[in-house]
């Protein structure tokens, strides 16, 4: 394995309490909290993890936001650097979906104007089965509004689409990295 590495600063953003905090819990430890606490500000995370097919270790920086509003004027400056966005509403409080354009807002103007945002769903487990396919159609639509690439339906319970939406990012990630380095290179030797 090379002594190389990768290092993304991921945030996650989304409305209080629509499980943000327990699916990092599931990402990170594969474990579910079910009650865990509202977040105060900003959490921090990290994770290394070696990805398959490449010989270089991957380092995650998670920041978890508090969705609450009193916590807003913060979260800007926790968004300067990253390289990724997530963004969750509650799947069974639909009206956390009004919040995503804000944090993608935010994201995109504090972080970088192309910075990936992608959109997950939280709290499968407990949807209704028969609106799945409504609520999964109305976050597609909205994602697709956003310029958001992607839209991952996931349960914290279960594991359902938690390693998913990381797999995704990092993917993306990765080929940014790689494009980036290429061009690099290539600038170099026209010099």
């Amino acid at each position: 394995m090379s002594d190389e590495s990768y290092i993304f600063k991921i945030v996650v953003g989304g409305a209080g309490g629509v499980g943000k905090t327990t699916l990092l819990h599931r990402f990170l430890n594969n474990v579910f909290v079910p009650n865990s606490t509202m977040t105060i500000g900003v959490a921090f995370h990290s994770k290394e993890i070696v990805y398959q097919g490449l010989q270089k270790k991957i380092k995650l920086s998670l920041w978890d936001l508090g969705g609450q509003q009193r916590f807003r004027f913060l979260q800007s400056s926790y968004s300067t650097g990253a390289r990724a966005g997530i963004v969750f509403f509650d799947m069974t409080r639909l009206d956390t979906m009004q919040q995503v354009k804000d944090w993608v807002e935010m994201f995109r103007s504090h972080a970088s104007p192309g910075i990936p945002i992608v959109l997950g769903g939280t709290k499968l487990d407990i949807v209704d089965p028969s609106m799945v396919e409504e609520i999964d159609g109305f976050a597609r639509e909205t994602a697709a509004q956003l310029g958001m690439p992607v839209y991952v339906p996931t349960s914290s319970l279960t594991g359902t689409g938690v390693g998913e939406i990381f797999k995704y990012i990092i993917d993306l990630l990765i080929v940014q990295s790689q494009d980036a380095k290429e061009k690099q290179e290539a600038a170099r030797s026209t010099e």
